[in-house]
């Protein structure tokens, strides 16, 4: 296999590549599956693609045909793969890009990282200001269906040694097409438009016209397969219009010939959804992001062609004539037709006419909304295509949470507090005194949703769950390995290491923070660092479990030791003797470490059951009744996570001392229910937030990472992987 297609096989590019295609939103293909029923159980789903992948089971599924009508009533024939075909075609792009990036000039602005028809634009307004005044303005002929598979393979070849992975992008390109309606056939050229590999290869073929054109010393700006070649002369234009010409006719492909044409700026053009006329670029279309590319401040008022004066309200005259001034001062003059042309013109006439607001704020404020619009698209599509573990916290004491039709909803005293769509839960947690009527534990059960019980302070009470999955001989796996002494007892070893290297990890990173006028202070860490070093390596050849456990306990009150100086100093929480209280928490450190502890234990908890892992047999903690010991296993290496979180959370301000309380009738420090609901969100935020894996380098959220880690815990109990390797933190 080769490393491009195992690169573009590997969970981290699938699940890349799924955001990529979740945020265009696309239409269902044959199969009818929409993005939406793909990602009712996504870690499933990519789980499989990938192994299919990397098994090499994996077949394309058919292409869906679809015809649309462009504006002028031609029209255009889509040719689009389900959902899951997309997510591997996207993943192939992802190892791809770069490759055919460096192949790629200058000149090509479509479909490219960072590259933009905006900054095609801007080429072309730099080349015309040095003097190239004649255009070149081209079409390629059917582009797309017109691509022949022989010559475009014989360019793949060239640059990528990687058969199974040319051999896949040939079957992509040559899946059959349905339409419902006519017998099947296979697609046998062109490059299907609606295949997320397509533009890639687009770029990667029509490199060699690149190339023909820039030998001869042509200024070329290409966009997909329309193009300009601006040049100093008419001649130089026609030169350049039979070069190209014979360019395309070696890679079997011809001009669109009523779409070509020489012309000057002085006569203008539109090339991109831009008007260039003169000096003058205007978008054709409103885009906050363009409007004022090369253009500065302006006026705009209108003129009259008449010996009197006009009306200034006579905006309805359509000849009448207007006079726009750039910021480099160049007055350009313009027909109401002109204008009119592109959006841009338009609404200056209407900001003219209205005489309420200046052109620069209307532009103002359409561009916040557009920015505040984009904003919130973005949240959405990321609430509603987190694949894993959406979870539902059920936190107004009091409250019943009901099942309405495909919806969940919360309510109190006979108030509908907020409704949430149960195809897009896959966790529900429960805090204290909070109800379910039978009906929606029957969907959790029926659905495989586990509830996690809490108490309103966030102790663990249990779980409900369903019994149906057949994890039967993962489960023998997992006792004969619990019970394999070497196999645990390395295991446990490497829980403990990584877990004491993190902590040490944590005391570096804030020491240089601890401000430094104590020199005992600073020694003190220094030497509790030591130490710590010095218990890893004991537990890397220790040999009894009972004395890894006390390496690990004697580690972390080493690292618990120094806790408490990276606090402010102006916080009541800085202290230079922290000392860790579980059961019930003393202060608002304690109180908000265990409440995060067990935010992370019910996500850690949820994975493993889904792995098809037993929770309650581990390997470094002791197993005993109700003990969850492999996800308390799995926690400890994610627990200097929370410590991040707590020390965040308070050094900012975001909770304050008065968010905690000591009840009477019973001795513990608890959140209040504003503070509580408060720090949840905080906890979901740093759960989304990436970071570097320190043993393989890969960018994943913390909840990617957990999710890797019980992956790789189930990869070793069932032997494919020789030995587990910990989550470690590098900063």
């Amino acid at each position: 296999m080769g490393w491009l297609y195992n690169q573009m096989a590997l969970p981290e590019t699938i699940f890349q590549a799924w955001y990529k295609v979740a945020s265009n939103d696309g239409r269902p293909g044959y199969d009818n599956k929409s993005i939406e029923d793909c990602s009712l159980r996504l870690d499933e789903n990519l789980r499989l693609l990938s192994q299919s992948l990397l098994t090499g089971t994996y077949r394309p599924g058919p292409l869906l045909r679809l015809v649309m009508l462009k504006p002028d009533g031609r029209e255009r024939v889509l040719l689009i793969p389900g959902v899951m075909d997309r997510v591997a075609q996207t993943a192939a792009a992802i190892v791809l890009n770069p490759v055919i990036e460096a192949e790629l000039g200058s000149c090509t602005f479509a479909y490219r990282p960072g590259i933009s028809r905006q900054g095609a634009a801007c080429e072309i307004d730099r080349l015309h200001r040095e003097g190239y005044q004649w255009v070149l303005d081209a079409d390629i002929r059917n582009f797309f269906d017109s691509v022949p598979h022989d010559l475009l393979f014989r360019r793949i070849v060239e640059l990528i040694d990687d058969r199974e992975l040319v051999g896949l992008l040939q079957r992509w390109l040559t899946a059959e097409i349905v339409d419902g309606a006519n017998p099947r056939i296979r697609n046998t050229i062109g490059l299907p438009q609606g295949c997320p590999i397509s533009p890639a290869l687009a770029n990667l073929y029509l490199d060699r016209f690149d190339e023909a054109l820039e030998r001869e010393g042509f200024r070329l700006v290409r966009f997909a397969d329309d193009f300009l070649v601006l040049c100093r002369s008419r001649p130089k234009a026609e030169a350049a219009l039979k070069l190209s010409e014979s360019a395309l006719a070696g890679l079997k492909l011809e001009l669109n010939n009523e779409k070509t044409r020489i012309t000057t700026f002085a006569e203008g053009f539109k090339y991109l959804g831009y008007l260039f006329i003169r000096s003058l670029v205007i978008p054709t279309k409103m885009h906050p992001e363009e409007w004022y590319d090369k253009l500065g401040k302006f006026r705009l008022r209108k003129k009259s062609v008449h010996a009197a004066p006009a009306d200034p309200d006579a905006m309805a005259d359509e000849h009448a004539r207007f006079e726009l001034e750039t910021g480099e001062g160049e007055k350009i003059e313009l027909s109401k037709n002109a204008l009119l042309q592109t959006e841009f013109g338009a609404k200056l006439l209407e900001s003219l006419e209205e005489k309420q607001v200046s052109v620069d704020d209307f532009l103002d404020r359409l561009s916040r909304q557009d920015e505040e619009r984009l904003r919130e698209k973005r949240e959405a599509l990321r609430k509603l295509y987190s694949p894993f573990l959406n979870t539902l916290y059920l936190q107004e004491q009091g409250s019943i949470l009901r099942k309405d039709g495909e919806r969940f909803s919360i309510e109190k005293e006979g108030a509908v507090l907020n409704e949430v769509i149960v195809r897009r839960i896959e966790q529900v947690v429960v805090f204290g005194n909070v109800a379910l009527t039978t009906p929606v534990m029957q969907y959790c059960l029926q659905n495989e949703i586990p509830v996690v019980f809490l108490s309103q302070h966030g102790s663990y009470f249990g779980r409900l769950e369903a019994t149906m999955a057949d994890n039967a001989e993962m489960q023998r796996f997992h006792f004969l390995r619990s019970i394999d002494e070497p196999f645990a007892l390395e295991t446990a070893r490497a829980i403990v290491v990584a877990k004491i290297s993190n902590s040490r990890a944590m005391i570096r990173r804030r020491k240089a923070a601890v401000q430094g006028g104590d020199a005992g202070v600073q020694g003190r860490m220094g030497s509790n660092l030591d130490l710590m070093a010095d218990l890893a390596s004991k537990a890397e050849t220790c040999e009894e479990i009972e004395v890894l456990r006390g390496l690990e306990g004697k580690a972390s009150a080493l690292y618990f030791e120094c806790y408490g100086l990276f606090f402010r100093r102006d916080l009541p929480f800085h202290t230079p003797s922290f000392l860790r209280v579980r059961r019930p928490p003393t202060d608002p450190v304690n109180s908000l470490l265990s409440f995060g502890y067990s935010m992370l234990h019910a996500n850690v908890f949820s994975m493993v059951r889904m792995s098809g892992l037993n929770p309650y047999i581990g390997f470094l903690h002791a197993e005993r009744k109700g003990n969850p010991a492999l996800v308390n296993d799995l926690v400890e290496e994610f627990r200097t996570v929370i410590d991040s979180l707590v020390l965040y959370t308070l050094n900012r301000g975001l909770l304050q001392e008065r968010d905690f309380y000591y009840r009477k009738d019973q001795p513990g420090c608890f959140l209040s229910n504003d503070a509580r609901k408060k720090f949840i969100g905080i906890f979901e935020s740093r759960m989304w937030q990436e970071s570097r894996d320190g043993c393989t380098g890969q960018t994943l959220n913390f909840r990617r990472q957990i999710e890797k880690q019980v992956r790789i815990m189930r990869d070793v109990i069932a032997g494919t992987r020789p030995q587990y390797d910990p989550y470690k933190v590098t900063w």
